[in-house]
This record gives structure tokens, sequence and C-alpha cells, in this order.
């Protein structure tokens, strides 16, 4: 519980500032903008409780990493094995004095000192690049891998160099006015597609055209599950024999 009201609100509040930055640059009014994020809150919640627990009940084997539609929840498995985290197990025996992960404390302090060191060499150095150097952007990222993997990260730094870099080079008068309206309508419609293929296809197991895009993607190692990866031998267990 203390995971949920600290870390979701953080990322709510933060999610929010977004959204408000987004409507400042479309020139919305922020009254406009505070009573449309009201009122997509309270459909919200009782939206999505109801959407997920019709998804526990109605879809076989949600969340199980064999589901046959891809509805393995990596998100909310992350979520669940970070609770057992800094839940049951606890910081102490995860990062205190002895422990397996102690040496990751040191991480805090080389957070706070890259920062302090990207500053004084965004003053002093002569090079262009130097002001770019950002490290709250750079390491915070981090925080979704997981469930994020390196194709997500370098799907999102390939979309970013290209309209954050070239096009807002080359063409700044089409990136300053449709830039962000881009962005929104690429979510926009992402959720309404989602929305249309599951009850239009998902749902009653309507057999789509194969072709490579939605069949090759499935034959790689990580889709099989056969990726090099460290296992767990028959008696062992992982991490210390006793917590």
């Amino acid at each position: 519980m203390f995971k949920v009201f600290s870390t979701i609100m953080l990322g709510q509040a933060q999610t929010y500032a977004g959204d408000l930055k987004l409507a400042h640059y479309m020139k919305i009014p922020p009254r406009i903008t505070f009573a449309c994020q009201v009122a997509a809150m309270l459909w919200a919640v009782f939206v999505q409780v109801a959407v997920m627990n019709w998804t526990l009940g109605a879809i076989l084997n949600v969340c199980s990493p064999d589901q046959t539609s891809n509805f393995t929840c990596p998100n909310g498995r992350t979520f669940f094995s970070s609770s057992i985290v800094w839940g049951l197990i606890g910081p102490e025996r995860m990062f205190g004095k002895g422990s397996t992960y102690v040496a990751s404390n040191w991480f805090w302090l080389l957070g706070a000192l890259l920062s302090v060191a990207f500053y004084a060499i965004s003053r002093t150095s002569t090079s262009k690049y130097a002001r770019y150097l950002h490290a709250p952007v750079m390491i915070g990222a981090m925080a979704w891998l997981p469930p994020a993997t390196p194709l997500s990260f370098s799907t999102w730094a390939i979309i970013g160099l290209i309209f954050n870099h070239f096009i807002r080079h080359r063409y700044k008068g089409w990136w300053t006015q449709y830039n962000y309206i881009t962005s929104a309508g690429l979510d926009s419609g992402l959720i309404i597609a989602t929305i249309i293929i599951f009850f239009a296809i998902t749902l009653p197991e309507v057999t789509v055209p194969q072709w490579w895009g939605n069949v090759g993607v499935f034959n790689n190692l990580d889709a099989t599950g056969l990726a090099v990866r460290k296992t767990v031998a028959d008696g062992h267990t992982f991490g210390p024999a006793v917590w």
C-alpha cells in the first residue's frame, strides 16, 4: 500500500504535469484542461476497474507467459514482483548491510554526483553538445526496464531523433505547429485501433490474414523463450538460501 500511494501518486503527478504542458503548447485554456482531466479521471475510476475484473474472469490464462493472445500483463507482473521486493522481503534484506545488493546503494551517490558533473561540464565546455547532457532524463528512463525491453528503448531513441532533431532542424515550422499534435494523434490512434482489433478480431477469435508483419515477429528466440538466459538448477533457489 505504501508503494502504491507513493510511487503511483508521483507517477500520475508527472503524467498530469506533462498533459498540462502539452495543453499549454496547444493553446488550450488551463480551466478547460483541468475540467477534462477531472472528467477523465472520474470516468476511468469505474471503467478501468470494470475492465480489469472482466479481463481476469473472461480471458483464459490471462497474465500467464504462454497466454494465447499475448495478454501476458508485463507491467502488472513487474509491479507485483517489485511489491514482493519492497513489501514481503523488505529493503533491509535486499539492500541492507551484508545483503546481496548492498553495493546498489552507491548508485544514489553516483546519480547525485552525475547531475553536478553534467552541470559543471555544460558551464565550462565549449562543445555545443554539452548542454544536452541531462542526468535525470538519461538515467530516469531506466525505471521502465522492466517491463520495457531494449527494442522499446531503441524505438524511442530512433523516433525521438527523427522528430526532435532531424525534423526540428529541417522543418522548424512544421515541428512547432504539428509535432505535439502528431504525438497525441499517434497515442489516440493506437488506443482506438487496439479497441477495434480486440472486439472485432481477438474476442470473436477471427483468423486474420497471415503475413510477415504478424507472424514473423514471433519466430525469434525471445518469443519462443529460447534466448540466452541463466536458469536455476533443480533444488536451488534464486538469491540467498535464507532471507
